[in-house]
């Protein structure tokens, strides 16, 4: 998961930064801590060297916002008043990155800190309280028309870096409010983001996890221990995580579908406010993304459920199972080799990714040293992974909890290909370009695990070895491809509900989940045999308080298989072009930029073709398997 620290207004989301900090000296990073399994804290201290220092710098940041407020009526004076207030956004900008950086950072180190909670919402105040300051910008520019701004970019050179931001303000006019309007949107963005914060301290931290035996042994079965055993070889062991975890979300069901229905209206509600027909044209729209591309992925994945179907019988037949549950999707079919410590999984994934050429593996292994990624397992840490690339003028950082099995490995190849992407943007951008919309973010990651997987593959030293390398290929196809266009009908459904006027609850959401669970999987036709109970299953998945964002893993693994396969193969030009794109952040239309490397997602053909790699891999499988 590719994440940025901030979420501002609409009318702001093109004026990232200023320049880069070229002079600035950057603080030396620390030899990784010794800690389980050789995994690493990150060092927030090349952020800032204290939370006191944090502190003076937000109300360093604070005492500029009247200056901000000050630029309004003034940017259309001339080209160069132009650049000189967009230069001072940016410079703020660049400022309140890092600043939120930190103290989200800190914040997802443990949840149940209440301090460094505190600070979070900190640092999302001020980063309201900019984002009201600097409200009157797009509404300003887009009244100056295209013809003026155009005037301004061919007589100001330095008014270069802010050429594609200026330019989507004016494409997105028709959806600027007046300064005023645009002023009161800017300052509901707090209690807007407030579903998603109450979401996160209840699943994390709050959440009264149960304590269950296997095999003797007290397990408290919280989120992290939950992906720990779901996969266990035993059946009954699954069965039993399932039954007494899945309950504690079931009984929070009412709760957590007040809070994710006050999600989707807070959203409903600014995309009427911005005058668009659908929430997903709203979140479609600021990117410049066909909605055919939406549409597109989710009729191609239901075209594609017999594929899935095949893969989940066969699955059945290796592990032997009579009637399969959903308890028993993350149980690999073949015993891996060993676990891999953090050491061993970032040697694989650098032979893995030899085809992406010596510099950027040479750039890897350097990134690998330093302390930029928390991966320690540790009670009240965030669950999941992401990349925060936000901090421009520092690093990337990254959290996983990294556990040693092979989707930790895989985990671990997704989100460097994260850093390096925004290592690449960033050394190729100023700040105002430098970051890159998620229907790009999620291609390098992922192809970073479709390389590893081919590697894994091509290396397996026993035929045992093999089927796990090509399960571990499918699964990757099934969860980034089938099970996140799931989640992209969900989120459809669920936005549509509100904009239909219907009543939206927990029980409502856990039908609309459950169906799609069963067609997915194949219940009617007795592939896997779906419990009413897994309804609840939508409750457990953060991505959907960013609306709309899951898809874009649908699209990108598309995307990352036409790249792993052709680069994998020898297709220098082809390398190039995928270069091409890490390197050019938010120069252009994320949708203009995927084409010009040759493709495009609004058409059914990408998802054609993975879906062909899907099915070569089932026929690699069976034909392992029909050997003794």
């Amino acid at each position: 998961m590719q994440r940025t620290a901030l979420a501002f207004a609409a009318a702001l989301l093109l004026l990232q930064s200023t320049e880069p900090a070229q002079a600035a000296a950057r603080p030396a990073a620390k030899q990784a801590q010794a800690s389980p399994a050789g995994t690493q804290v990150w060092d927030l201290s090349q952020l800032y060297a204290s939370d006191a220092a944090w502190d003076a710098e937000r109300l360093a940041l604070l005492a500029e916002l009247p200056k901000v407020k000050a630029l309004q009526g003034t940017l259309g004076q001339s080209a160069q008043s132009l650049r000189a207030g967009l230069d001072q956004i940016s410079a703020l900008r660049l400022r309140l990155n890092r600043l939120q950086s930190y103290a989200f950072q800190k914040a997802d180190e443990n949840t149940q800190n209440s301090e460094a909670q505190a600070r979070r919402q900190l640092a999302d105040a001020v980063g309201n309280q900019f984002g009201e300051a600097a409200s009157f910008v797009s509404a300003e520019v887009g009244a100056l028309g295209a013809p003026k701004v155009e005037g301004f970019l061919a007589a100001e050179a330095g008014l270069a870096k802010h050429g594609q931001g200026l330019r989507t303000m004016l494409r997105l006019a028709e959806h600027t409010l007046s300064p005023k309007e645009e002023a009161l949107l800017a300052g509901a963005a707090d209690p807007l983001q407030q579903p998603g914060a109450i979401y996160g301290l209840l699943t994390n931290a709050d959440l009264p996890w149960p304590k269950i035996k296997i095999r003797g042994k007290e397990v408290v079965l919280d989120q992290e221990q939950y992906t720990a055993y779901r996969s266990d070889a035993d059946p009954k062991v699954r069965e039993q995580v399932f039954k007494a975890f899945w309950p504690v979300y079931k009984a929070y069901e009412r709760t957590l579908g007040a809070v994710y229905a006050a999600n989707l209206r807070g959203t409903v509600f600014m995309a009427r406010a911005r005058k668009y027909p659908s929430s997903v044209a709203m979140a479609q729209g600021s990117d410049n993304i066909p909605e055919a591309v939406y549409r597109s992925l989710v009729q191609e994945a239901n075209a594609g459920l017999p594929t899935l179907h095949r893969y989940l019988k066969l699955r059945s037949q290796v592990l032997g199972l009579k009637k399969a549950g959903y308890q028993d999707m993350y149980v690999p079919l073949a015993k891996p080799s060993g676990e891999y410590s953090q050491a061993e999984a970032e040697r694989l994934t650098l032979a893995a990714l030899q085809p992406l050429g010596a510099e950027y593996t040479g750039k890897l292994a350097a990134a690998f040293k330093q302390n930029w990624m928390h991966s320690v397992p540790q009670r009240g840490k965030v669950s999941g992974a992401y990349m925060n690339g936000a901090a421009y003028d520092v690093h990337p950082f990254l959290l996983m909890s990294y556990n040693g099995d092979y989707l930790g490995m895989s985990t671990l190849a997704h989100e460097w290909g994260h850093a390096m992407h925004s290592v690449y943007s960033n050394a190729n951008q100023p700040f105002e370009t430098a970051d890159y919309s998620t229907f790009i973010a999620e291609i390098p990651s992922t192809a970073n695990e479709l390389l590893l997987a081919d590697y894994m593959i091509a290396n397996a030293k026993t035929r045992e070895e093999k089927i796990f390398a090509l399960s571990q290929q499918l699964e990757n196809i099934r969860s980034t491809f089938f099970r996140q266009a799931m989640f992209a009908e969900f989120e459809l459904a669920s936005h549509e509900a509100v904009e239909k006027g219907e009543a939206v609850t927990g029980e409502s959401l856990s039908q609309i989940y459950l169906d799609l669970l069963k067609r997915y999987h194949g219940d009617a036709q007795n592939v896997v045999k779906i419990d009413p109970l897994y309804g609840i299953e939508w409750a457990y998945i953060p991505h959907f308080y960013r609306d709309f964002y899951v898809y874009q893993y649908a699209t990108c693994v598309s995307a990352a298989a036409f790249f792993a396969e052709g680069i994998g193969q020898g297709d220098t030009a082809l390398r190039e072009r995928y270069f091409t794109l890490l390197k050019s952040g938010s120069s252009a239309d994320a949708y203009a930029l995927t084409r010009a490397a040759g493709l495009d997602l609004a058409t059914p053909e990408p998802y054609r073709a993975l879906l062909r790699r899907m099915n070569r891999a089932i026929d690699q499988l069976e034909t392992l398997l029909a050997k003794k």
